[in-house]
């Protein structure tokens, strides 16, 4: 488990402006219905890199988190 620490460091909207600046989103926003996902959760020492992050719909989201659940990871 991620200290409290880690998971404000990680949530910061300045780092996640720059990562989705790095991923290709110049103004460093994400389009209207999309999302940031952490392949490696920041609960669990994940961090707010262009590798650990991919940007998906709403639906897919809710869709990755609940089949997350569904398998006992969170």
């Amino acid at each position: 488990m991620a200290s409290k620490s880690h998971i404000k460091k990680e949530r910061n909207p300045e780092k996640i402006k720059k990562v989705l600046k790095q991923k290709g989103y110049p103004d460093g926003k994400l389009p209207k219905g999309k999302e940031l996902h952490h392949i490696k959760p920041v609960a669990e020492g994940g961090k707010t890199t262009k590798k650990n992050v991919r940007i998906v719909s709403k639906t897919k989201h809710k869709k990755i988190h609940a089949n997350r659940k569904a398998r006992g990871e969170i």
